[in-house]
């Protein structure tokens, strides 16, 4: 009796559970649930992942329209550990390394032994270009060496996102349609930066604003109108990646850069 109570009990918890489907009382069949598929939770971004700028004309710094620029590059956290790497790591390589002097067998001298060894009651001398005497050789002295270091590539990627981020939360970054020069002169340049008070040479300060120009190739005249003039420096968004120049980019004060460069720099700096 018992045995058949046990048994009831135990079709009805299982039929309960889904597990079991009693149609009658003396015969179970199992059935087989189907496997639920793993619910992933995504977080949604708060922001979107564009950000929006003005870009302008060359000649008369008037806006043409917004573009989107990506904000994983330029609106990366600054991170100025990484740019005093990333400089540090520059500099070192920008190091001549010619330094260099003469240790006791490249000194000029005489050879001979300075004094005889026993009888004059001083101590004993040998060569006279030894390091411790007047006119002799340096010892442990600089020699002409390399001091480039090395840095990671995506810790240059890194300082090259952060020194973006930096001109542009600084609004020191001015994007133009295109840098677009009739003559190679420079004073046809330095009247355009003039009268867009990107002035190199302003009156009301001592040295100016120092500024890099960025386009995607090489311009002839942009090129031969920019070299003569001190703080102003010319450069293709290629050199830019590949040296992974921050320093420049810090170093000076205004960033212009045409649209297609500043495409080609999110495209290559835009973490993947």
């Amino acid at each position: 009796m018992w045995i058949n109570k046990c048994t009831k009990l135990f079709f009805r918890r299982w039929q309960g559970c889904g597990f079991l489907n009693t149609s009658a009382a003396t015969k179970a069949t199992i059935v087989e649930q189907p496997p639920e598929a793993p619910v992933i939770l995504k977080a949604l971004p708060v922001y979107p992942s564009f950000l929006q700028a003005w870009y302008r004309d060359f000649k008369t710094n008037l806006p043409l329209g917004i573009m989107n620029v990506e904000r994983q590059v330029f609106g990366a956290p600054i991170r100025k550990d990484i740019l005093q790497r990333a400089v540090i790591w520059q500099r070192d390589c920008l190091r001549q390394g010619t330094h260099s002097t003469k240790n006791r067998s490249e000194v000029s001298g005489t050879t001979k032994k300075w004094a005889p060894q026993k009888g004059r009651g001083k101590a004993r001398v040998g060569s006279h270009r030894a390091p411790h005497w007047k006119g002799g050789g340096i010892a442990h002295g600089p020699r002409p060496r390399s001091h480039a270091t090395d840095l990671p590539r995506q810790v240059q990627e890194l300082a090259l996102r952060s020194a973006l981020a930096t001109k542009f939360v600084q609004d020191q970054l001015v994007i133009v349609q295109d840098v677009h020069l009739e003559t190679e002169k420079t004073k046809d340049l330095k009247a355009i930066l003039d009268s867009n008070a990107w002035d190199p040479l302003a009156k009301d300060r001592k040295q100016g604003h120092s500024i890099l120009i960025l386009t995607k190739e090489h311009k002839y005249n942009l090129d031969l109108a920019s070299r003569n003039l001190q703080r102003v420096h010319a450069l293709t968004a290629e050199e830019i990646l590949d040296a992974g120049d921050v320093y420049n980019i810090i170093g000076h004060e205004i960033l212009i850069m045409d649209k297609e460069a500043t495409e080609m720099l999110q495209t290559a700096l835009k973490p993947k």
